[in-house]
């Protein structure tokens, strides 16, 4: 039997993809008030998953079955993190919250006596997105977009312009 030996480069993303399986696990668990909104970023298993590309002032709409909805804007991108605004409309009220949040991706890479490097999460690691009840994946892109992740059976997501924030949901 051959063996492989990895890179420094694919074992730190082993290990980041790791750590990603773990939050997903925990984020499966994540439930809302009359309905389910589940990141699945690495969830390669189904065919339900979606991955979102935001940039600056893009408009996220997302709809769960239950009639939940929110507007997510990302008003500015920095390194490995981000500043976004949310409304949201729980199932069943007419009652619109409103909120501003921040999202960060930041690990610590230590390398290890074999060559290859741990990466964990530092303490300001944050990649959840927080809208009134719903919760989104998001991960960093550039200095001018990241990505969030639904699973598309506990939610629908469209990409919408800037104008759409301040409209009814």
């Amino acid at each position: 039997m051959e063996r492989q030996t990895l890179t420094n480069a694919q074992t730190s993303a082993c290990s980041v993809n790791k750590y990603r399986a773990k939050l997903l696990a925990h984020l499966l668990s994540v439930t809302l008030a009359c309905g389910v909104i589940q990141a699945a970023p690495l969830d390669i298993t189904g065919t339900s998953n979606k991955t979102i590309s935001a940039t600056t002032n893009d408009v996220l709409f997302i709809q769960t079955p239950s009639g939940a909805a929110a507007v997510v804007q990302f008003t500015s991108f920095g390194s490995s993190r981000a500043d976004y605004r949310w409304r949201y409309r729980a199932p069943n009220s007419s009652t619109i919250q409103t909120g501003t949040g921040k999202v960060v991706e930041s690990y610590d890479s230590t390398r290890q006596p074999d060559g290859n490097y741990r990466v964990t999460p530092k303490s300001d690691h944050d990649p959840i997105v927080h809208a009134g009840d719903l919760r989104m994946e998001w991960s960093f892109g550039s200095q001018t977009n990241g990505y969030v992740y639904v699973q598309t059976n506990r939610a629908t997501i469209q990409v919408l312009n800037s104008s759409a924030f301040d409209k009814g949901l």
